[in-house]
């Protein structure tokens, strides 16, 4: 699973950039044509993925969102305070990949794009996870 990711790393970031571009057509308030036709270009693109690779872009979002080696703490008496306690990810990167993948393993392809198709947070999740697995 591993190596796949590997290989994926190229196409995960190009789904990143797509994110990217359309966040900033939002920004700047472009037509909205021009929004529609690149959330299209994401559409298509995570479709394109076979089962196996939406297993894994899903697998390494997970861990984007799971494995961060941070966590925020928030002081309930003060909401202006926030502490980051730093954690050791001291699992390897298989064996993380293991782990996150686990249950995604019962989806179905049109589930595993539904669900990456829905979620907002993509990039920002791919990006931790490819951080972290230093695809």
């Amino acid at each position: 699973m591993v190596l796949l990711a590997n290989q994926l790393a190229g196409r995960m970031r190009a789904l990143i950039a797509i994110e990217s571009k359309i966040v900033d057509a939002k920004h700047k308030h472009e037509d909205e044509q021009a929004i529609l036709e690149l959330e299209k270009k994401r559409y298509a693109m995570i479709r394109s993925f076979m089962r196996d690779e939406l297993i894994v872009i899903k697998t390494v979002m997970n861990i984007g969102r799971s494995e961060r080696g941070y966590r925020f703490f928030a002081n309930s008496e003060r909401s202006d305070f926030y502490e980051i306690i730093r954690l050791p990810i001291e699992l390897n990167g298989r064996e993380l990949m293991e782990k996150y993948s686990y249950y995604l393993v019962h989806k179905t392809e049109l589930e595993l794009a539904d669900g990456i198709e829905y979620y907002t947070a993509v990039s920002e999740q791919l990006k931790e996870g490819i951080a972290i697995l230093k695809l």
